[in-house]
């Protein structure tokens, strides 16, 4: 798996990381250490290229995510990172739905001030070309293949995130969603953070994909039970379906410290970098002043 692309996906919590498991029958995942994180990794076939697929155990709370994230990209410089999970459905969702976020709402942000709070919220995009390939996928329908259901709806839309989890319509923080953010269609507590990470990062198309496990209305944990895995077995449906569809892109390669080097070392020298058609591969040649004198 060495020479292929990487593909990081990331799961806040365990039911999530379940439901990938479970689409992922008769894989042969191996375990992976990197400074005392772990991980699982596997091949997974792609339409375009085949893939080392790393899952990641994301935690709790945008700040957990980020620390995940960012650890990850640096562990394996992947050219994909998608965060999976459930998430609180908002606007027209029902549970089982699909969000494939166009981009992330940090609702949290603002200013306290004498005259009360003026929020600020942050938007951070997700990766232009995986949320098209996500309406491409949608649109043909075979994405849900894997499920053995009929596919559920998705919607291409922003997800709101923030430390809160939102139970009620008439709370404080849904009223603020709802004013600031209110073409949201999930909330969650982790996009944020794991976007922010991404953002950071050259090299790596990143998006969020959330399965609407529950309302903001009517939370309860007999509900969830029933819920959560269904959501999170359809968001994971998706999730894997943009990794298999994905091209692989080009990356540079990368030294043991994370360091990117394209170019030649020494007086008068020159590199050639150069690939054309299907499998091609390029190389580097250095040649000193010398040789061209």
């Amino acid at each position: 798996m060495a020479d292929l692309p990487t593909a990081v996906l990331c799961t806040p919590i365990d039911i999530e990381r379940a439901a990938v498991l479970d689409l992922l029958p008769g894989r042969a995942l191996t375990d992976a250490e990197r400074d005392g994180v772990q991980y699982r990794r596997t091949e997974l076939q792609g339409r375009r290229s085949d893939w080392n697929l790393v899952l990641a155990m994301g935690g709790r709370g945008n700040e957990r995510a980020a620390a995940a994230v960012e650890h990850a990209l640096a562990s394996w410089s992947p050219r994909i990172l998608v965060l999976c999970g459930v998430a609180g459905g908002l606007r027209d969702a029902a549970v089982g739905d699909v969000v494939a976020a166009t981009k992330v709402y940090g609702y949290e942000s603002g200013e306290d001030t004498d005259a009360g709070r003026l929020p600020r919220p942050d938007a951070l995009p997700t990766s232009f070309s995986l949320h098209q390939l996500a309406m491409l996928l949608v649109e043909k329908g075979e994405w849900a293949a894997r499920l053995g259901t009929e596919a559920p709806r998705v919607f291409h839309r922003p997800i709101a995130s923030g430390a809160k989890v939102v139970t009620g319509r008439r709370s404080e923080t849904a009223r603020l969603i709802a004013l600031h953010s209110g073409d949201a269609q999930a909330l969650d507590t982790e996009s944020h953070g794991a976007m922010a990470a991404a953002a950071r990062r050259s090299g790596v198309e990143a998006i969020v994909v959330r399965g609407v496990s529950d309302l903001v209305d009517g939370k309860n944990k007999a509900d969830d039970l029933r819920d959560q895995p269904r959501a999170a077995r359809n968001a994971a449906a998706l999730a894997l379906a943009l990794i298999e569809h994905a091209a692989p892109g080009t990356a540079p390669a990368k030294d043991r410290h994370g360091t990117t080097y394209i170019g030649a070392l020494g007086a008068g020298a020159r590199a050639h970098i150069a690939a054309m058609g299907p499998n091609a591969k390029g190389s580097i040649i250095f040649r000193s002043r010398d040789q061209f004198a």
